[in-house]
């Protein structure tokens, strides 16, 4: 069975706070997650900001918990350091709304050593300078958001991320580094609640979502 790597280390500068401890009904929005998948993953690490260390340790004892680094990647590569399964599962806890069926499609066999969700972009992108000048129109067609969760063989991500290291190399997400090291990436098709809430009116839309019983 995977492991599952849950980033909780965010300091939510955009949201105004720590966004992925946000609470509906008295608990956060991460546990709803890990009951969904509850039985897919052999052990949960939760990456925490130092600060919660010590919390998070005495209030889930039945998981393995990682301090944050000051980059989303040092997150990740702290967590991996707990990791003991030949797959790793990496998830935003920012993003509660995955589905368990968006786990399992991404668990299934793959030839792939990473395996990702995307979904069509819905708006034109125009490449944009600094100043506000627009330099070109990209192909829609050709163009996907990324969600998490993202699914690796554990010794290759641990590769890629000491690689990216030595390098000084800083991805967005963590197939990136993959990318840059030459393996192959697969997609599967995201979801479109699999939002990630970065800003406060994302915790609007998330509240009505829960009200209506829609995640």
């Amino acid at each position: 069975m995977p492991s599952l790597v849950l980033l909780l280390g965010g300091k939510g500068t955009r949201f105004g706070g720590k966004k992925q401890f946000l609470t509906y009904k008295g608990r956060f929005l991460f546990e709803y997650l890990l009951e969904k998948v509850k039985g897919l993953f052999e052990e949960t690490v939760l990456v925490v900001p130092e600060e919660d260390f010590e919390n998070f340790k005495r209030k889930f004892p039945q998981f393995k918990v990682a301090v944050g680094g000051s980059e989303r990647q040092f997150s990740v590569y702290n967590g991996l350091k707990l990791v003991s399964e030949s797959t790793v599962v990496i998830h935003d806890g920012a993003r509660p709304f995955a589905s368990r069926n968006l786990f399992e499609k991404l668990l299934t066999p793959s030839p792939c050593d990473g395996k990702i969700p995307v979904v069509p972009v819905r708006d034109t992108i125009k490449k944009v300078t600094s100043e506000g000048i627009v330099l070109e129109t990209l192909p829609r067609k050709e163009l996907f958001a990324v969600q998490t969760p993202q699914v690796f063989k554990t010794e290759v991500l641990k590769e890629c991320h000491e690689r990216a290291l030595k390098e000084n190399f800083i991805g967005t997400d963590d197939a990136s580094l993959l990318e840059r090291f030459g393996y192959k990436v697969c997609t599967v098709k995201g979801e479109v609640f699999n939002f990630k809430i970065t800003y406060p009116e994302d915790w609007e839309i998330a509240k009505c979502l829960l009200e209506r019983g829609l995640v």
